[in-house]
């Protein structure tokens, strides 16, 4: 071992196991082919997909010294920072070569940031932005997990270097290490490239550390596949249910449904009922902050999370639909105006983002197309909808077509792919009695 290493270890500073991990956590692109953390891409024809680690750790249970230490080379760090962005925000050189000068004063893995040659380059879209991102004056660890960078995994724990020989050591728990390698396995044999981000609300006495690893892969934009040996998988988001998708194969000559799920959102009105309660405790004087706080707790609802993990559930399945099949996709996103004041809109607009980064992380050939739900796929009439306890019926009264409204939209997409119609309906429907004698009247091509 070298007198570099030994003083190094010699100074290693451990850290406590953290507090919570979050996994499956992918994070949106900004643009097709562009870089988290602000570097522009200049490469035709290549996108890039991410995935990202987060762990948290209680501030106070690291050892003395080590987050003040941690402060400083952040504090160093962002005045670098904000007076590199401003200058090259204004066009200022000189500002620029004082920036650089200044970034000195930092450990030498710490400075790729300023360096536009670097994959952790921060500053790529100054001039478009109004104002630096929060992700840009956060301390980036350049090409991390390697030895000789700023971050690297050591056994079971993820070393930081602090510079001045000083580094944190922090406990990895065996799931994260166990997901780090399941997602390079994911994408094998391309190269994944890992940085790390360490950062903490800025408050008088923050309590959490948090540690983000972020795993990132270049792959050759994919190209669109025959659709008659794919699977195919289309995936509708409406603000009435939550999202459905429907996987299928087609060989030309028939189209074959494999499976039609359907996934719901998180139960709003048990939040909604508990935050009643709350209500209801804290006007009758019983613990009237706590109650109250926790009220307005209840009524959030941010079902960002679920909108990954269904996205997730919904690649998984496609890739154990495919059986070694190429994978064809497409995702029916609702038009903002169409759920204005939904308390779905922002989670279901989230889910082309979350989609199109999971499809740059697979390398599966995705569109965003929408198709109608109340035209009829065989005719063109339009088509009457019946309200059942659990099911919107959409039926035809010139053809005698019928199925769930939500499944609609799938069989345009099949018919606009050349392929041939599958049976309908996709999935056993409780038809209503008088509904029932309505399409076994209905002669095909009679008028509506």
């Amino acid at each position: 071992m070298s007198r570099a290493e030994s003083a190094v270890r010699e100074h290693a500073m451990r850290g406590p196991e953290p507090r919570a991990l979050e996994l499956e956590i992918p994070r949106p692109l900004a643009r097709e082919g562009r870089a988290m953390g602000g570097r522009r891409r200049k490469k035709e024809g290549v996108v890039e997909g991410f995935r990202v680690l987060t762990l948290l750790y209680r501030v106070g249970e690291l050892p003395a010294g080590v987050f003040q230490r941690l402060k400083e080379l952040f504090k160093v760090y962002r005045a670098v920072a904000a007076l590199y962005f401003w200058s090259k925000r204004l066009n200022l050189e000189e500002g620029v070569g004082l920036a650089l000068e200044r970034a000195r004063q930092l450990p030498s893995y710490y400075r790729h940031a300023f360096d536009e040659d670097s994959r952790v380059y921060q500053f790529g879209e100054v001039e478009k932005m109004k104002r630096p991102r929060r992700v840009v004056l956060q301390l980036p660890l350049a090409d991390a997990l390697h030895y000789y960078c700023g971050a690297y995994i050591e056994d079971d724990k993820l070393i930081v270097r602090l510079g001045g020989g000083e580094r944190l050591e922090l406990p990895l728990p065996e799931r994260a290490l166990k997901w780090l390698q399941e997602k390079e396995r994911e994408v094998a044999p391309l190269k994944v490239a890992k940085t790390v981000r360490v950062q903490w609300r800025e408050d008088e006495h923050p309590e959490l550390l948090k540690v983000q690893i972020v795993l990132r892969v270049e792959r050759q934009k994919p190209v669109m596949p025959d659709p008659k040996g794919a699977l195919l998988c289309y995936v509708d988001a409406n603000s009435d249910y939550g999202i459905v998708a429907v996987y299928a194969v087609s060989d030309g000559t028939e189209t074959r449904v494999l499976e039609t799920p359907k996934l719901r959102p998180p139960n709003r009105s048990k939040r909604l009922k508990a935050a009643a309660k709350r209500q209801a405790a804290a006007a009758y004087g019983h613990k009237r902050g706590v109650n109250l706080a926790l009220a307005r707790l209840s009524k959030r609802f941010r079902a960002r999370g679920w909108v990954k993990a269904a996205a997730a559930q919904i690649f998984k399945k496609a890739f154990q639909r495919a059986s070694g099949r190429s994978v064809l996709m497409n995702f029916d996103i609702p038009d903002p105006e169409s759920i204005k004041g939904s308390y779905l809109q922002k989670t279901l607009l989230s889910l082309e983002k979350v989609a199109r980064n999971l499809a740059n992380w697979f390398g599966v050939y995705v569109t965003f197309e929408c198709y109608p739900s109340t035209r009829c796929p065989f005719c063109g009439s339009e088509l009457e909808i019946v309200h059942t306890k659990r099911t919107r019926i959409a039926y035809c009264t010139r053809c005698g077509f019928y199925d769930d409204r939500d499944y609609v939209p799938f069989y345009h997409w099949v018919k606009e792919l050349g392929l041939p119609m599958p049976k309908h309906p996709l999935r056993k429907l409780q038809l209503p009695e008088e509904l029932k004698l309505l399409i076994s009247s209905v002669r095909p091509g009679s008028p509506g």
